[in-house]
């Protein structure tokens, strides 16, 4: 017989599940969503866009501040 979670467990289980959610990592572009234009054009002939890799949480957070939290695990360009 399978022994089941108990109603704690089921609690602590669905906490862990919803951090876990909230770290993973997710590309924006511009910094933050809905940010408006944000390339550049090199003399090359090059179109460089920022991005920044946030977390999930971060990035809905940002969504519903319309603006920068400031937090991101990593930033830089993407050119081509």
């Amino acid at each position: 017989m399978a022994r089941q979670l108990s109603t704690r467990g089921m609690r602590w289980a669905y906490l862990f599940g919803l951090l876990l959610a909230f770290f993973l990592p997710k590309r924006v572009d511009c910094g933050y969503p809905d940010a408006g234009p944000c390339e550049r054009r090199l003399e090359l002939g090059l179109v460089c866009h920022d991005y920044e890799v946030e977390p999930w949480g971060f990035y809905a957070l940002e969504r519903l501040a319309t603006r920068d939290i400031g937090f991101a695990y990593s930033h830089d360009e993407d050119c081509r």
